[in-house]
């Protein structure tokens, strides 16, 4: 048992690659992308004349109101994301009927759409001349002068709606899967009691699904406050910039990076409190669901007064789902002799964006390629040296745990990043020269896919039997030999997925490639948002569908044909 210890003490040596790949991938860019912005601090708080530069430009920075105003749009879509979203979670969490198991489908749209395609999708449905305006017109008559009946779109409200769009199946799946817990755990026993289902309801749900009710508005805020391309596509112009939005400005439009650090800075302190309270309040949802209790609950049909409240629920929702990214496909195949002409079927933009789209198709590949590779094998590291200091532990090797705590640490710690401060860290700490190319890109890509991947493995490494884990070793399989001979097989599904969701992020990820601005080098969403940009919506489209085809296979083909894994 000494030797099998001492392996596992080697082996824990292990844990210094994905340790140091967080380091030199996110920490040094992010302490150096903050640095610049303390430098002016203190520079501006000096008594030191040679450092009225600073000050002035400190003092000149719109810092007070653009961050307030990234505040307020992150604030009121999370509030349309439980709007939105609350409903469908109580149908879901509620009800075990086939109907409303039908909503969690849906609801897994949004997270396999890259956010380029939502700015888009959002511009066609919601447009001033978009199918939702179309439609209200055809119901209601035209407005003056062909004004838009529902102007959304190029001011806050845009932007609060697409981050709904994006956010609300986090709220129906948290508090969903909270209500169905407790509902499991102690419904019984309240209706045991006499209590009715409104007291029910009042008492016992509401209660116990308020952690997860906060801990999904604060996810919610949290991704809104550091969204940059539905920002950049969907914002009114000045008044309507955020954060991120001007730390790109200022870096590489104005290329004065100690500014832009004041804007890391102000992004990053804001985000590190939000991303504090929602770990609280994940910790507060997970005290109220023992793993010990769990029922079976009766399926039963929806009844017909909850039915009919539930089918509007769904247009709604499939409304704000579907209807942008519908749009997009349905565009690519019309024509338009005008912006304001009558369209025709045509295959226009499909003959035409072969020259452009190949190549950057082709370079989105790779780069999904390389970067999931590189999470995923940082990830199978991680996660099997946390198990082998667990069992180190177990086998009286002291405190183990306390290096499996430092990698979970260090794997989720990018969770709280912004693409856009990682790469102003980029070009800050390694230079315009070598900062600003395809080996940054990936590196920033996979440091952001890091954490989903790192849990999703963990998952699966550890749910391996652990009667198999012991037999491997009385057969004298080492650790590391038993790494892919057990637990490698034994957890491909959850392997495969995770490569599955860190390619669908790398394939829709601008902010790192426009931040770093490498020549030469057009990814598909770079293209789609320079198409867009110079209003050949019908050539964005087409490049759009390719792309949505692409993040739809990454996320369903590693599972097609595949059999669950024991």
């Amino acid at each position: 048992m000494n030797d099998t210890v001492d392996f596992y003490k080697k082996t824990n040596l292990l844990a210094l690659v994905p340790i140091l790949a967080v380091t030199g991938a996110f920490i040094l860019p992010y302490g150096a992308a903050l640095a610049g912005g303390f430098s002016v601090f203190s520079s501006a708080f000096s008594n030191d004349e040679s450092h009225t530069a600073p000050a002035v430009a400190l003092r000149s920075l719109p810092v007070l109101p653009i961050a307030l105003f990234t505040i307020k749009q992150a604030f009121f879509s999370a509030i349309a994301a439980l709007l939105l979203g609350l409903p469908g979670a109580w149908f879901v969490g509620a009800s075990d009927s086939k109907l409303a198991r039908a909503l969690r489908p849906l609801t897994a749209v949004p997270f396999a759409m890259p956010s380029i395609l939502v700015a888009l999708g959002f511009v066609l449905f919601f447009g001033n001349a978009g199918w939702f305006n179309r439609f209200i017109a055809a119901l209601m008559g035209g407005g003056k002068d062909g004004a838009p009946r529902a102007p959304i779109l190029y001011q806050t409200s845009a932007i609060v709606l697409a981050h709904a769009f994006y956010n609300f199946p986090l709220v129906i799946r948290l508090v969903g899967d909270s209500l169905v817990h407790v509902r499991q755990a102690y419904a019984p026993a309240a209706a045991t009691l006499g209590a009715s289902p409104l007291t029910t309801a009042r008492t016992l749900f509401l209660p116990a699904i308020t952690p997860a009710i906060m801990r999904s508005a604060s996810l919610a805020f949290l991704y809104s406050f550091m969204s940059f391309s539905i920002v950049l596509a969907l914002g009114g112009g000045p008044r309507a910039t955020t954060l991120g939005v001007e730390i790109y400005r200022y870096s590489r439009i104005l290329l004065s990076f100690r500014e832009a650090s004041v804007f890391a800075i102000t992004e990053t302190v804001i985000a590190v409190i939000v991303f504090a309270l929602t770990v609280f309040f994940e910790r507060k949802t997970q005290t109220f669901f023992p793993d010990n209790v769990r029922r079976t609950m009766e399926k039963k049909p929806m009844p017909l007064r909850t039915s009919w409240p539930f089918l509007f629920y769904l247009l709604i929702a499939g409304c704000v789902v579907l209807g942008p990214l519908l749009s997009i496909v349905v565009e690519s195949f019309l024509s338009r002799v005008s912006r304001s002409g009558a369209a025709a079927a045509s295959l226009k933009w499909w003959l035409s964006i072969g020259e452009r789209c190949a190549p950057a198709l082709a370079r989105s590949l790779a780069l999904a390629f390389c970067s999931a590779l590189a999470a995923c094998v940082l990830a199978i590291i991680a996660a099997w040296t946390v198990q082998n200091s667990e069992r180190n532990a177990a086998k009286g090797g002291g405190a183990a745990p306390l290096l499996a705590r430092a990698i979970r640490l260090f794997v989720s710690a990018p969770l709280a990043s912004s693409g856009i401060v990682m790469g102003l860290g980029f070009l800050m700490l390694y230079g315009r020269n070598r900062g600003a190319n395809v080996a940054a890109v990936v590196a920033v890509h996979a440091v952001t896919a890091l954490p989903f991947a790192a849990n999703a493995i963990m998952e699966g490494i550890h749910a391996v039997n652990t009667g198999i884990i012991n037999a491997a070793e009385s057969l004298g399989a080492s650790p590391l030999k038993r790494l892919f001979t057990v637990d490698i097989p034994l957890c491909g599904r959850h392997i495969r997925s995770a490569f599955g969701f860190a390619a669908a992020i790398s394939l829709g990820e601008l902010n790192a490639v426009m931040m770093l601005g490498i020549e030469n080098f057009e990814t598909l969403p770079l293209l789609i948002y320079r198409a867009a940009g110079a209003y050949r919506y019908g050539s964005a489209c087409a490049a759009g569908v390719i792309l949505m085809l692409c993040c739809g296979l990454a996320f369903t083909l590693p599972d097609a044909g595949m059999k669950r894994d024991l």
